[in-house]
């Protein structure tokens, strides 16, 4: 594949990845004691869910670009690999699951379920932006270690 190739499909991944761990970011820093939080967060963790795929596929793409086949991978392919398939199975449980219960919570006016639904989303979140940062140190490591 050509440079311009290869620096296309990058960018498309590196442009996933800011997406889906900015959206996550912003989820963080709304205020949750507000009406509506549920509502926000599903709507940015949408985003991170169309992101997340682009996001996979393009690393991939980019793996056997460089790499060929997948038992050729460095170590810090296969670790980025493997937190970013975990990363996406922490979001789309956050994505899916929780917010169902958060809505419930915040329709039943329990203010008690709902402080409970909140912060196990906002763990949620939090463990999934751990691991976008533990790939980003993969990545660097692997590329600069």
């Amino acid at each position: 594949m050509s440079f311009i190739g290869i620096s296309t499909l990058l960018a498309i991944h590196l442009a996933g990845a800011a997406l889906w761990i900015g959206l996550l970011a912003g989820i963080l820093l709304l205020p949750r004691n507000e009406a509506g939080f549920g509502a926000r967060a599903e709507r940015l963790l949408r985003g991170g869910v169309l992101a997340m795929p682009v996001t996979l596929a393009s690393g991939w793409a980019l793996a056997f670009l460089a790499d060929g086949s997948p038992g050729l991978w460095p170590w810090a392919v296969d670790a980025m690999q493997a937190a970013g398939i975990a990363m996406g199975v922490v979001l789309l449980i956050a994505a899916f699951g929780e917010p169902v219960l958060l809505r419930a919570a915040e329709v039943s006016r329990d203010r008690d379920r709902e402080t409970t639904e909140t912060r196990r989303l906002v763990r949620l979140i939090a463990i999934d932006l751990l691991l976008g940062f533990v790939i980003i140190g993969f990545a660097v490591i692997g590329r600069y270690g």
